[in-house]
Formats: structure tokens, C-alpha cells, sequence
């Protein structure tokens, strides 16, 4: 029977690995403090430790492997607490704002990567111009908004239980089920396929997933769970009110039984929680839908089952009161929370870093075009904040209609005077004898602030790709998507400086994303 030898590893790879964790952290928390952008630090940190710049010398390319599979366990993980941490009321209230960010930070880029139609790639004969194919590709892989960063920007400026918070989470998850169609829609389209259902099946199944889970929400788990959790409860005087005493049947010996086994387990919470979470990844990697999403509503459900629970309510709302964490946050920060920020979150950025063939991005042809793709994909995705300014505006124009409204009486309600008195010239009464209607309970259309913050923010918060614009590049690149076009019309093979080009779109967004967003944030902290 094969087995793997036990062999202590040498010190050279332990120091490696060290030296690794250690840097990640220390530069991580050197830029948090500086710009509110420690990610940057973690990419830069796997660039340098890992294949682009230093191949295997200091980390092996076994040990890489591993850290991108912990660094995805980190990003699973971060999902979830934003899951956990996320107001699913004011979600679903903000819903509608976050499909319009969303819908603009998916066309916008998509639209202006067809721009490059125009510069030619490669030299001599291999001369060519991008094909249709090719800009629908790259803007494809410019599309996307990383998950892993969302959460990450939101925990360090505190924008979680915001309304602008929810409604970046909403768009983001968008964001990235749309990205998961795009990854069939590039590779099936880059093979020479059209089939309809292998292009549709990702965002079929994650909706399918959101709908059978708000289902269970509300009419499986609402009336069975608080059933369960009395009949399991060692608390006899649960349902009770205080100072009340229970008038329930007494307990049967096997219930008694159950309850005691039950409650024996330990870390009960942790283990059901981490449970739903397994359950929901495996299933959405077993139906081709989103992973990352159904870590974001495994997140919910347990975050709402734990509001089922008659002593969580008690606890929820005392947190609410003090501004303590709720219980399952709380469940998070004392289970996870060490694990996913020193070690596994750390990882996931660096690994990053790992994807980004920065040897090769530096070439004149293809520097200048990378940048001026990168500013264009970053105004693009800013975009975003229109639909902002598009609410501001709107809402601005109902109070003033309805301010005009209130102010005009209709004509019934409007005095008659005779005609004989009216042709008499009659003196014009002092301004505090005219008739006055009393103020409006609207507020004016000057009590709206105009919302500049919030929309930089959210717009600069959109800008940042990460995971899923380089998985859409590499996977557009190996099925043969970036297609040139040449002078006397014939195709030409897969061009590596358009891929590199898209690459620098996405490194540039990823770093600059972050970073604009820290210093926006701490201007707006020095200023309150």
C-alpha cells in the first residue's frame, strides 16, 4: 500500500514559508495604516516570492500550488463573513440600486474594450488587429469585480452595515456570477462553439440556488427551526415570559437523551455553521453554479437561522443596542477570524501576485498600451457612480414637484370674489394678513445633500478586479479568443501582447482600486 515517508523538511524551506507569513502580515498592516491598503502589500509580496521574479528559488512550485488552493479557502472564507456580516433587509431594499451599479460596471467595460480594434498588435508579417472576439474577450476579463477585495476595502473603512456597503456587496456578487458566464461565454465562443446551455447554466444554477435557499428561509426553517431548538433545549423555561414559569408537558427520557447528546457536542454553533457552508460550496460545485456566491448566501442563512433561536434575539439585540457583535459575527471572530486574517486571506492575495507575469509587461509595444487601457478600464468601471447621482437627482426632482404641489391649492379650494368687488380698487393687505400655507412635511430639494462621498467610493470600490478578470484572461488566451486580424483579412493565431495588455488592465485596476479607496476614506474621516 502506497504511503508518503515522514521527512523532516529543510531549513531553508521553513525559512522560506517563515519569512513568507511574517512579511505578508508586517507589510499588510504597514500599508493598512498608511493608505487603508494592505492587499497591495500581499500582491506585491507574492510577486516577488513567487514564480514572476523569483521562479521557485524561495518558495517551491508544490509550496505555490499550495498557497493559491489555502489562498481560495481565504477567499470562501471572507465571502462568508461578508455573508454573515451583511443587513439582508437593507439588501433587499437596496436591491434595485445595486442590479443598475452592477448593469453599468458590466456594459461600460465591455463597450470601451472594442477600442482596441484600433492599435495593431505584433510586428511584420504577424501585424494584426484585435477581432470582434477578441475586444468582447478582454473587455469580458475587465468586467468583473473582485469579491476578495470588496470585502476586504469594506472591513478596513467600516462600510459593512452602510447603505452604500450593501449596495457595493449586492453589485459585486453580481458582478461575479455574471463573471462565471463569462468564463463559459469566452472559452465556448474562443473554441468555436455556440451551444446555448453550457453559456447559461452558471447563472441558471445560481439563481436557482438564491431562490430554493429564500424558500427554505421562510417557509421550511421559520416554523420548524424555533420547534427543534425548543424540543432540543435543556432549558425548560424557554419559551417562558421572565418571571413567568413554563406550562409545557414534562420531558420525555429520550428527549432528555437527545438533548444531553446534543448539547454535549462541542463548539455546537461553529460546527453547524461550518457544516452549512460546506454543504452550499459542494453543491454549487456540483451544479456549475458560483462557489463564491453560495458561500455569500450560506453566510446569510446562517446568520438568519441564528436569529431564530429565542436566547440569539435577546443577544441580538442587546449587540444592537451596545454596538457589540451579533452572535454569529461573534461565532466568526472567535472560530475563523484568526485562521482567514493571518494565514489564509494573506495567502489568497499573494497568490495573486503568483498569476501576474510581470517580466514580461514591460516591453515599450506593450507598456503604453497597457496603460492607457488601464485608465480607460478604470474610468469605465467609475462609471458606476452615475447611477448615484442618477437616485440624487431623481429623488430631488419628486420633493420639488411635490414642494410645487403642496403650494398650489386646487382651483375649488381657491376663493371667488364678486365682480363688483373685484373692480374696486382695493388696498394690498400687509404681508402678514396674506394667506399662508403652512410649510411642507417633505423636506426641501436644498435638505438633500449632494452625494459625492458615496459615490466616489462606491466607484472607486468597483474598480478593482483581482481573481476572476485573470482567470477570464488566461482561459481567453489558452481556447484561442484573442484573435488578430491581419492586413489581407485572415485570422491569426492567439496574440500573447493582447493578453499581456488585458493584463495589465487587471493589475493595474486591482492595485489602484485599494489604494484610491484608502486615501478617499481617510480624507472623509480627517474631514468629519
Amino acid at each position: 500500500m502506497p504511503y508518503l515517508p515522514y521527512h523532516e523538511p529543510p531549513i531553508t524551506t521553513l525559512l522560506s514559508l517563515t519569512s513568507f507569513l511574517l512579511l505578508l502580515n508586517t507589510t499588510r498592516y504597514i500599508f493598512n495604516h498608511l493608505l487603508y491598503c494592505g492587499l497591495v502589500a500581499e500582491i506585491l509580496i507574492g510577486i516577488i516570492w513567487g514564480l514572476p521574479v523569483s521562479g521557485t528559488s524561495l518558495l517551491s512550485l508544490e509550496a505555490q500550488s499550495t498557497v493559491q488552493s489555502l489562498g481560495y479557502l481565504g477567499l470562501i472564507g471572507l465571502v462568508f463573513e461578508g455573508g454573515l456580516e451583511t443587513d439582508m433587509k437593507l439588501l433587499k431594499k437596496s436591491m434595485g440600486m445595486s442590479i443598475s451599479v452592477a448593469t453599468v460596471g458590466l456594459i461600460a467595460p465591455i463597450a470601451s474594450s472594442f477600442l482596441l480594434l484600433v492599435f495593431p498588435f505584433g510586428e511584420g508579417v504577424r501585424e494584426g488587429w484585435p477581432t470582434p472576439l477578441a475586444g468582447f474577450s478582454a473587455g469580458a476579463a475587465l468586467c468583473s469585480t473582485s469579491l476578495g477585495t470588496t470585502f476586504v476595502v469594506l472591513g478596513e473603512v467600516g462600510m459593512q452595515k452602510t447603505r452604500a456597503g450593501t449596495i457595493l456587496v449586492g453589485a459585486a456578487m453580481m458582478d461575479d456570477v455574471v463573471g462565471l458566464v463569462m468564463v463559459n461565454i469566452v472559452t465556448t465562443l474562443g473554441e468555436g462553439s455556440s451551444k446555448p446551455w453550457p453559456i447559461a447554466r452558471p447563472i441558471v444554477a445560481s439563481f436557482s440556488l438564491m431562490v430554493i435557499s429564500i424558500f427554505l428561509a421562510h417557509f421550511v426553517f421559520t416554523p420548524t427551526w424555533p420547534l427543534i431548538i425548543k424540543y432540543l433545549s435543556q432549558d425548560t423555561n424557554l419559551e417562558a415570559p421572565l418571571g413567568h414559569s413554563s406550562s409545557q408537558a414534562p420531558r420525555s427520557i429520550f428527549q432528555n437523551r437527545v438533548s444531553k447528546l446534543v448539547y454535549q457536542i462541542p463548539h455546537l454553533g461553529f460546527c453547524l455553521s461550518t457544516l452549512v457552508l460546506i454543504i452550499y460550496v459542494t453543491i454549487a460545485a456540483f451544479i456549475n453554479a458560483s462557489v463564491l456566491f453560495a458561500a455569500f448566501i450560506a453566510g446569510g442563512m446562517v446568520s438568519f437561522l441564528w436569529t431564530l433561536h429565542p436566547d440569539q434575539q435577546r443577544d441580538i439585540a442587546e449587540a444592537e443596542i451596545h454596538g457589540s457583535l451579533e452572535p454569529a459575527s461573534k461565532m466568526f471572530h472567535d472560530y475563523f477570524r484568526p485562521l482567514t486574517e493571518y494565514v489564509l486571506v494573506p495567502f489568497f492575495f499573494a497568490s495573486i501576485g503568483f498569476s501576474i507575469p510581470i517580466t514580461q509587461m514591460f516591453k515599450g509595444s506593450i507598456l503604453w498600451k497597457g496603460i492607457i487601457y488601464a485608465i480607460l478600464m478604470i474610468i469605465a468601471k467609475a462609471l458606476v457612480g452615475s447611477v448615484i447621482y442618477f437616485e440624487y437627482f431623481l429623488k430631488r426632482y419628486q420633493q420639488s414637484s411635490i414642494k410645487m404641489n403642496s403650494q398650489t391649492p386646487p382651483e375649488s379650494q381657491q376663493p371667488t370674489i364678486p365682480k363688483a368687488i373685484t373692480s374696486t380698487a382695493l388696498p394690498t393687505p400687509p404681508p402678514q394678513h396674506r394667506l399662508s400655507l403652512p410649510p411642507s412635511p417633505n423636506p426641501s430639494p436644498e435638505a438633500l445633500k449632494p452625494p459625492h462621498s458615496t459615490a466616489l467610493l462606491i466607484s472607486l470600490a468597483m474598480v478593482s478586479r483581482g481573481e476572476i478578470g485573470f482567470l477570464i484572461a488566461s482561459l481567453a488566451q489558452s481556447s484561442n479568443a484573442f484573435t488578430l486580424r491581419s492586413k489581407d483579412g485572415t485570422r491569426a493565431p492567439s496574440s500573447e501582447e493582447l493578453f499581456i495588455v488585458v493584463i495589465w488592465g487587471v493589475v493595474i485596476c486591482t492595485i489602484f482600486g485599494p489604494v484610491a479607496v484608502g486615501v478617499v476614506a481617510r480624507r472623509i474621516k480627517s474631514d468629519s
